[in-house]
């Protein structure tokens, strides 16, 4: 799972037409939803074709979140979220589909190269690198690191079909090493011993990587937001831009109304607030944005679940040289990961170069984990 990735240009048309002014009592609504990603947009749009007065209140400049699609090269790029992951059961495909829009399915066919430029053994490494893979279909049955059941059943895998491999022990370490980097670039993780084997996580059925292409992530967004073909709008839902929310008063023994206060100083009432903002966010400021605090059971939650970093450097080329339909991985050999300087290690430590289905003369490397603040900050 490519989670949690950095998070963000804005499609002027969609916002425009999502202002949709609402002039009964001011400043007073059945729901007040604070962050307008996919789950905020979502939520006020449920509720606003349900007949229901909705303000969305998003800090940013733009709606979004993680989505952000972006012109780049010869056509879009997602700057966030890249693909829809599964079909059955996707209420973004199903919209997609319902609106006559044409997602495409992105084969990621994963070629290996040696840190020399070679193809190495690329029968071997194949094999064993969709065999790694596959076991993130088919986890522990007790609780185990996620690198040590994938190195354990390694092990035992080659032992069964490549005991003459068991003899070159670089060759095992550069490749689970390799496989460390596919393993966090899936999970966010900065190593593949931080994750659980073990998840509740469900994927859904159908193709895991379903491309908007040159429509564009943020295409789902009009639609929630019925802009999408010079679409109306939604005529009982208000949107306000450049609204950074920094207390919300809720009634925790009555049934009274919830007061949300702007950075700005301007004050909204509601019957009900959703809050959809990130994880981050939460992190940083609950203890100062509700009133009264939240109950610990809430807090424990936050302060619990952690963060995964994934990273994309985005590279437009004058002309294509790369193989369509594929998808690169890496794997280094210690003697030339030596030959790189302590500010450019970080390029032995890519995990994946993708190719985006928006344009067509582009290339995405992928970072994960540590290596994405190195890359951050040395960009």
């Amino acid at each position: 799972m490519r989670a949690c990735l950095i998070k963000w240009c804005l499609l002027l048309g969609l916002l425009g037409s999502a202002n949709c002014f609402v002039t009964t009592t001011p400043n007073s609504y059945d729901t007040i939803v604070v962050g307008l990603g996919s789950a905020g947009c979502t939520a006020a749009s449920t509720l606003a074709k349900a007949g229901k007065k909705v303000l969305g209140l998003e800090a940013d400049n733009r709606i979004g979140g993680r989505v952000k699609t972006v012109p780049f090269g010869d056509g879009v790029v997602e700057v966030g979220a890249e693909w829809i992951h599964g079909t059955v059961g996707s209420r973004i495909y199903e919209s997609a589909i319902k609106n006559n829009i044409t997602v495409l399915p992105q084969e990621l066919d994963i070629q290996v190269y040696m840190s020399n430029g070679s193809t190495g053994n690329a029968e071997l490494v194949n094999e064993l690198m969709y065999y790694c893979l596959d076991l993130m279909d088919h986890p522990p049955e007790k609780p185990e690191a996620l690198g040590h059941f994938i190195t354990r059943k390694f092990m035992d895998y080659i032992k069964e079909k490549h005991p003459e491999v068991l003899n070159d022990k670089d060759f095992i370490t550069e490749f689970l090493e390799m496989m460390n980097l596919l393993m966090n670039d899936y999970e966010a993780s900065n190593d593949w011993n931080d994750v659980s084997a073990q998840t509740k996580y469900e994927y859904l059925g159908g193709h895991r990587y379903m491309s908007w292409h040159r429509h564009g992530y943020m295409t789902f967004f009009e639609i929630l937001l019925n802009t999408y073909n010079n679409g109306p709008g939604l005529p009982t839902l208000d949107i306000k831009l450049n609204k950074e929310v920094t207390l919300i008063k809720w009634p925790k023994n009555s049934t009274g109304q919830v007061e949300v206060i702007c950075k700005d100083g301007d004050v909204y009432k509601a019957n009900n607030v959703i809050v959809t903002v990130s994880l981050g966010v939460l992190k940083e400021r609950y203890s100062s944005l509700f009133s009264p605090p939240l109950p610990n059971e809430k807090v424990n939650s936050i302060d619990k679940i952690s963060i995964g970093l994934v990273g994309k450097i985005i590279l437009s080329f004058a002309e294509i040289w790369w193989r369509p339909n594929k998808s690169y991985t890496f794997l280094w050999d210690s003697a030339d990961e030596k030959q790189y300087s302590k500010d450019d290690y970080w390029l032995t430590k890519i995990p994946e170069l993708s190719l985006p289905m928006g344009s067509s003369n582009t290339i995405t490397v992928w970072t994960s984990g540590d290596r994405t603040k190195v890359v951050s900050i040395g960009l």
